[in-house]
């Protein structure tokens, strides 16, 4: 079974970006998952959905393949 909660540092593996990139993901793109903060206290830990983000990325595909059929 995969992981459901990814860590930022997982989500930059993941995307082979680096942490200052997926900062700016998160400020700029509306589309980007929003993390998910375990807590209240600014040390709190944050995750991202699995899911989320590998939908985003499938979309991010699609978006850029002008040959992608997009299902209704």
């Amino acid at each position: 079974m995969q992981k459901l909660r990814l860590t930022k540092n997982e989500v930059c593996h993941i995307l082979s970006i680096k942490a200052d990139k997926l900062a700016k993901l998160i400020q700029t793109d509306v589309s980007f998952p929003r993390p998910i903060k375990e807590g209240v206290t600014r040390q709190a830990a944050v995750y991202f959905d699995r899911q989320d983000v590998e939908n985003w990325w499938c979309n991010k595909k699609a978006a850029n393949d002008p040959n992608a059929v997009l299902s209704a």
